[in-house]
């Protein structure tokens, strides 16, 4: 048997393995990607919402992908809220792209940087040991037994690792098929039925995927009905393909899980989890390339500090842990909110049970109107807190902000820490002032946008007639 040896293996090739490899190459690592299927692969999710090019930017994947064929969204067609409307997106910022291309115009990137890549391999078995982990590996037909320090599952929904999966959502089915013909859609849309909703994508050089989102408990009682059936009686409800009843489907519809969920055990000693298998997004969000890239690129930083600085191994799981809890709640009171809007004009346990825990309305944050010159303070609702972050290239723990104003605590703002930032401002200084407090390490414009940003989030305010004690980090 075959011995072969890496620093970190990644077992899957999607978005989120390949930009992990790549990033991890780039720090210097040996890295192998073992991938059970041969690309070009046919996949959902081919909707990129609009951060999915500026994150690839930034990982160097730009214009490998851009060539794979992405097709810029003018327009999305939606009928959600009581009425069809076209939603115009004039900067063309989200996209639509054959995830087949997509895929391995990552996976071509990712080799570029020097990751090994098995393709098609799978792994028959695992074991750890003192110093990593033994996989014996299958591909083409031979095995080969791979000793590696780190693994990271990247396998999407199949999930390569054990864990502990929490669902966040009530099991929901995605039935789809592609479509060609004439007269076919050329944007998106986006559908709500009485009993489930409808996604409708034009994909470059295929046709036309038409998707139908599903309680799991209704296709059960379905299965007397053959699927074929069932997804044209469902489609023929909506009006996707209401101007091109001459289409054909390309080959029959299948489905596939859409359940939102997140894995408890996203992170161990010498295994981390990205992509689907740590957190799978409601598909309404159409944003699970992004946060697959998002965890790729994050958690390549995690491991780098968990293989290079173990004393801070702790913060590094603990970051890793609570941005994948911290990003599916986020994601889905999101979603829950819009299915609430849904169930105001549709009745019916579907949209009732998917709208629940939907956060009460909430008060936008208050626009202060203040002058360059106006006096302001630290708002005294502002408290420090140790947390870990993400730093260049590994997990450090930061002074972070927290405030009502907020989300969650922030230690960075436009890539610069709010820290040294915030001891400079001094109650009675103007806007105007603290910008130029900071001219040292940034220009006025970003000072001022900065400040500006602060002021409408209330963490900087009117300055109040009795001076209140200062926040020191």
């Amino acid at each position: 048997m075959t011995r072969v040896t890496s620093d970190v293996c990644v077992i899957g090739a999607g978005p989120a393995g390949s930009v992990f490899a790549t990033r991890m190459a780039q720090l210097g690592f040996d890295v192998c990607i073992i991938e059970r299927t041969r690309f070009p692969r046919r996949h959902l999710g081919e909707s990129l919402s609009p951060g999915v090019v500026p994150l690839l930017e930034s990982a160097g994947a730009r214009a490998c992908v851009e060539a794979a064929g992405l097709r810029r969204v003018h327009s999305v067609s939606t009928n959600w809220d009581g009425g069809p409307a076209t939603r115009l997106d004039p900067g063309a910022q989200g996209a639509v792209v054959d995830r087949g291309a997509f895929d391995a115009a990552l996976l071509a990137h990712a080799v570029a940087s020097g990751v090994r890549v098995l393709q098609p391999a799978s792994v028959r078995d695992r074991a750890r040991t003192p110093d990593g982990w033994r996989l014996t590996v299958d591909a083409d037909g031979a095995a080969s037994e791979l000793h590696t320090r780190f693994v990271a599952d990247a396998s999407g929904r199949a999930g390569a690792t054990p864990g502990r999966r929490s669902p966040t959502g009530p099991r929901t089915i995605a039935i789809h098929g592609y479509w060609r013909g004439a007269r076919l859609p050329d944007q998106p849309s986006i559908e709500a039925g009485e009993h489930e909703w409808y996604w409708g994508v034009p994909i470059p050089g295929i046709g036309y995927n038409t998707l139908v989102f599903v309680d799991g408990q209704r296709l059960r009682a379905e299965r007397g009905t053959p699927l074929d059936a069932l997804f044209r009686e469902l489609i023929g409800r909506s009006s996707l393909m209401q101007e091109c009843r001459a289409a054909e489907l390309i080959a029959s519809p299948t489905t596939a899980d859409a359940t939102p969920y997140f894995d408890d055990d996203c992170i161990g000693e010498a295994h981390i989890k990205v992509g689907d298998a740590a957190l799978a997004l409601d598909p309404l969000s159409s944003s699970g390339v992004q946060k697959a890239i998002q965890t790729a690129l994050a958690g390549a930083i995690v491991v780098n500090t968990l293989l290079r600085r173990p004393e801070s191994a702790g913060a590094a799981r603990q970051f890793h842990r609570d941005s994948v809890r911290d990003a599916s709640e986020r994601h889905r009171a999101w979603a829950a909110t819009h299915y609430a809007t849904a169930a105001s004009h549709h009745a019916g346990d579907f949209w009732r049970v998917r709208s629940s825990g939907a956060p009460p309305d909430a008060a936008a944050p208050t626009a202060v109107a203040l002058q360059e010159h106006e006096p302001i303070q630290l708002s005294p609702r502002l408290q420090w807190v140790d947390i870990p972050c993400l730093g260049g290239h590994f997990v450090e723990v930061k002074s972070s902000l927290r405030h009502p104003g907020l989300d969650a605590p922030i230690a960075y703002l436009g890539g610069w820490e709010l820290a040294p930032l915030l001891r400079k401002v001094h109650a009675g200084m103007t806007p105007l002032q603290v910008a130029q407090a900071w001219s040292a390490r940034m220009s006025l414009d970003t000072g001022l946008s900065i400040a500006g940003w602060l002021i409408q989030r209330g963490l900087i305010e009117r300055y109040a007639a009795a001076p209140r004690p200062e926040i020191r980090a």
